[in-house]
């Protein structure tokens, strides 16, 4: 399919009413066919007034835009002086430290691929991530070597280095085929200056990894030009400026933590807020409070727990820099909505996007939103819905399959030949998220495609039954799958977290049915399991595919 072919059918399948004024008048910004992505994030600073201005804080740890290109430039040359070439990758299994910022940066500047890896993995998913990326170095946390030491005999010969941060908690002793480094030791040791290595804007410059829900992880390869496109878009459409103070809760191996987060702030001269601890409700609100944070973009996890836990303490947040927070990842409740304005006195937006497309490509904004929607496109994105049938969705509140058509998407999977040619049809990626529009043109979710589920012959999404199961007061979070009864049947079957000091009980569970009545008879769950927890991917989704695999088993 050619260019023309392409924007040929982007012009066909366009509901121009979906779109907004804005969206209709947004160009993209000429991309230079070379450059060097940290030339925008850092560079450009330099030399200004913003040099000294605080681009990074890591709990209470500040960093200069100087400081942050001296810690580049010096990761940069450690890379390079141990042994890495351009276009060679770098594996990166850890958290948020200066450290880690300054080696994915560093990688970058020097034409090195950092593919990003969450470590909450196994030491088995480990051992996948290193073989699949034939990664020639690994960069470790220290407080995560076991796992590394649990797979040393089975180590890819591709790999030569392996870089540890901080002290490892057992004496790692020697690999047989890897050299190992300190980062603290490479860091200290190289100098800062470093001339970024020139990059077509079309090379593959880093990776991230699915979260592996719906079966192996994929590696998502981007190019060069996100550097660019990504936080024009998204800077225009969400209004960053120089005096924005950002944080994300997600951890940075994530796009929805490492694009709003740092990468989009450092684009625009702001400062990043990141930190090694968890997102606890008493961590996400100090820094809310000691940093006079800005923007937020979480997810809903966090959001339910702290305001839970601003209802058990009764303080009250003190944020009043606080212009926009952001959530995405799960549908909430329209109490949860209702409540956040309460406490903060913003809007709580929603939104939606995939690593496949390297950011949010539907998100609700302070001028136009919708409590409970995610939005309108997002400048740039055209959204199209595809229904089971292969037609296009051209009637609201009619179901269908996001495709997206962007030229951020996904270059191709990684060693994923036949899911590449599934998921990148043409200029469109399909999501594998379920959606519909309403008649004023915001998007709804209804599910993720590989979730949905038929009763009595009638679709059912498990997001909607969730919602309708959180609507109850004493209810934080719940998951539903679909399982078979004794006679063959499918019915949804929910898994329900209550609030502290609510207890479980047969009276419970029937008002929890009683809520999902009202959206119909056949969405009820019959069974209702009481649980502490549930599961959740290494990017904190609703594990479903856990759920569905134990309790095959429990029924085997």
């Amino acid at each position: 399919m050619t260019t023309s072919d392409a924007a040929r059918i982007a012009g066909e399948t366009k509901d121009n009413s979906l779109y907004s004024a804005d969206w209709q008048a947004w160009t993209d910004p000429e991309v230079p066919e070379m450059f060097n992505p940290t030339e925008r994030l850092l560079d450009k600073h330099i030399g200004t007034p913003k040099e000294s201005h605080t681009a990074l804080i890591v709990d209470d740890t500040r960093y200069s835009y100087a400081d942050v290109q001296d810690l580049t430039g010096r990761a940069a040359n450690a890379l390079t002086d141990i042994g890495l070439e351009a276009d060679s990758r770098l594996l990166m299994f850890g958290t948020d430290s200066a450290d880690y910022i300054a080696i994915w940066l560093g990688a970058v500047r020097a034409g090195i691929v950092p593919a990003v890896v969450s470590d909450l993995y196994k030491a088995e998913n480990l051992l996948y991530f290193i073989r699949d990326t034939a990664a020639k170095a690994l960069y470790i946390d220290g407080a995560q070597i076991d796992k590394l030491l649990a797979i040393r005999d089975d180590l890819p010969q591709t790999l030569k280095y392996v870089i540890v941060y901080g002290e490892p908690a057992v004496d790692v002793g020697t690999l047989e085929s890897a050299r190992l480094f300190s980062s603290k030791a490479i860091l200290d040791g190289a100098i800062p200056a470093f001339a970024p290595l020139p990059r077509h804007r079309n090379d593959v410059c880093y990776m991230f990894y699915s979260g592996g829900t719906t079966g192996t992880a994929k590696g998502i390869t981007h190019l060069a030009h996100d550097f660019i496109l990504v936080p024009e878009r998204q800077g225009a459409f969400w209004e960053y400026t120089p005096q924005d103070v950002v944080h994300a809760t997600s951890k940075k191996y994530f796009t929805h933590g490492l694009w709003p987060g740092v990468l989009i702030p450092f684009y625009w001269g702001a400062t990043s807020v990141i930190s090694a601890l968890p997102p606890s409700p008493d961590n996400v609100l100090d820094i809310l409070t000691q940093h006079s944070v800005t923007k937020l973009v979480t997810v809903p996890t966090v959001v339910k727990n702290v305001m839970l836990h601003i209802d058990q303490t009764g303080e009250k947040p003190d944020t009043p820099a606080l212009q926009l927070a952001i959530t995405a990842s799960e549908k909430m409740a329209p109490e949860i909505f209702e409540k956040f304005h309460e406490l903060f006195g913003i809007e709580l937006l929603d939104s939606i996007g995939s690593s496949e497309i390297t950011y949010e490509w539907i998100a609700n904004r302070p001028k136009e939103f919708r409590r409970g929607s995610l939005g309108k496109p997002v400048y740039g994105y055209e959204v199209r819905l595809v229904d089971i049938d292969g037609n296009d969705v051209t009637t609201p509140n009619t179901d269908g399959e996001a495709w997206i058509n962007s030229v951020t998407g996904c270059f191709f999977y990684w060693r994923k030949f036949d899911k590449s040619r599934e998921t990148f049809i043409g200029p469109w990626v399909r999501t594998g998220d379920t959606l519909y529009y309403d008649e004023d043109g915001f998007f709804w979710f209804s599910g993720r495609s590989d979730d949905v589920f038929k009763v009595k012959g009638l679709w059912v999404s498990p997001i909607e039954v969730e919602a309708a199961i959180t609507e109850h007061d004493d209810v934080l979070e719940a998951a539903v799958i679909s399982v078979e009864d004794r006679d063959g049947l499918t019915k949804p079957k929910a898994f329900v977290v209550v609030k502290p000091g609510t207890d479980p009980s047969d009276a419970l569970a029937d008002e929890i049915r009683n809520n999902v009545r009202a959206i119909g008879g056949y969405k009820v769950p019959e069974e209702i399991d009481f649980v502490e927890t549930i599961p959740r991917t290494t990017l904190m989704k609703i594990d479903r595919r856990t759920l569905r695999v134990e309790e095959a088993a429990r029924r085997s």
